[in-house]
């Protein structure tokens, strides 16, 4: 898997395209586009990764990916097996130019939120259950609208979404891509080989030499393209897939740990900690709190 570059399939005729996907799992590169893209889950559960930020996706939630901003979202591994059904994953996909109804049109008082949002975006977005259910007609109604009428649709979205306070910001700092052809590939390498290998013991010596370098120069080249150090980056994929065996509660915990590639429960448990700020038992009560309420 490589950092691909997409080239915009918005027609020229068009200000924006919209899609639904419905399809067994979700097929993708590591990828980057100029438009700013809203994806909205219907039926799907996986990891995103948004920039430097990793975590995990479901049903019902609404994401902006700023333009250029380097993004893969990939099904749990149970998707890609044959047993997979034909419309496992639903998704609307919507993608348009900051600009696309003119170059002036964010410069007006009127879209001042609207711009900020655009900006907000360049660092990942994913909205509140409130917000995304607020948006839910507008979006599908998408699909349903042509001519002014869907440009009127996108213009509700984008109004209750820079109307609203309640999002999570997903990158700390802007992750805008600016990778070379050679280090789209070597990224992507390494990336596609974590997402397979997570759950299993891994040397820094191996991920070094796919990235055909020592050690100590992979470790500072990946640390200045991710804002993060490789161990980090490695913890959040493992914690991502923990978190998700937690949720569906048919393991035990000590089981989860393992199977997510921490080789101790010490380990597990302080960097739990450390990224989600609450034990694995209070991660598992508190998402029962939220299913029940």
């Amino acid at each position: 898997m490589k950092l691909v570059y997409k080239n915009s399939n918005i027609q020229p005729e068009r200000c924006f395209s919209v899609r639904q996907d419905n399809l067994p799992c979700i097929e993708q590169d590591w990828h980057f586009h100029p438009e700013i893209e809203l994806i909205y889950f219907l039926k799907s559960t996986g990891t995103r990764y948004v920039g430097n930020s990793i975590g995990n996706f479901e049903p019902g939630e609404l994401y902006m990916i700023g333009s250029n901003v380097p993004h893969l979202f990939r099904n749990h591994r149970e998707y890609y097996g044959q047993e997979s059904h034909l419309s496992a994953v639903d998704l609307v996909v919507v993608k348009f130019q900051a600009d696309f109804l003119g170059k002036s049109f964010t410069d007006l008082v009127e879209a001042k939120g609207m711009k900020r949002l655009f900006h907000l975006a360049n660092r990942g977005i994913k909205f509140s259950k409130t917000s995304t259910y607020l948006s839910h007609k507008h979006i599908l109604g998408l699909l349903r609208n042509e001519g002014l009428s869907g440009i009127v649709e996108l213009l509700n979205v984008l109004d209750i979404l820079s109307a609203t306070e309640d999002y999570e910001i997903l990158c700390e700092e802007e992750i805008i891509h600016n990778l070379s052809n050679d280090e789209k590939e070597r990224m992507g390498k390494i990336i596609s080989f974590l997402n397979q290998n997570f759950d299993k013991r891994i040397e820094l010596e191996e991920v070094s030499e796919i990235a055909c370098m020592t050690p100590t120069a992979f470790c500072r080249y990946f640390k200045k393209k991710t804002k993060k150090s490789f161990t980090q980056f490695l913890n959040e994929i493992r914690l991502g897939h923990a978190c998700k065996l937690l949720i569906e509660g048919d393991e035990q915990i000590a089981t989860i740990a393992y199977q997510s590639g921490f080789n101790t429960m010490t380990n597990f448990n302080r960097q739990f900690k450390s990224f989600l700020h609450m034990t694995p038992t209070d991660y598992m009560e508190k998402y029962k709190v939220l299913e029940e309420g």
